[in-house]
């Protein structure tokens, strides 16, 4: 198991992985979920929802180089 895990969660870079390995109907899926559960936050289409998706995974990489 790997150290860096809490609670069984994945790391950033395994995050980033999966999120990289997405289809496009996983990409539709996802992106339907989140403009339902915080609509505040919908994005005009899925290339910028992409986008964000790809920001957040790197912030996420950064933040644990960075706590490490």
């Amino acid at each position: 198991m790997n150290n860096n895990r809490k609670n069984n969660k994945m790391t950033a870079k395994e995050t980033m992985k999966t999120i990289q390995e997405l289809d496009n109907q996983e990409w539709e899926d996802m992106k339907n979920h989140i403009d339902k559960t915080f609509p505040e936050m919908t994005l005009p289409t899925i290339k910028d929802f992409k986008e964000l998706v790809n920001l957040w995974g790197s912030f996420q990489i950064y933040k644990s180089k960075k706590l490490n």
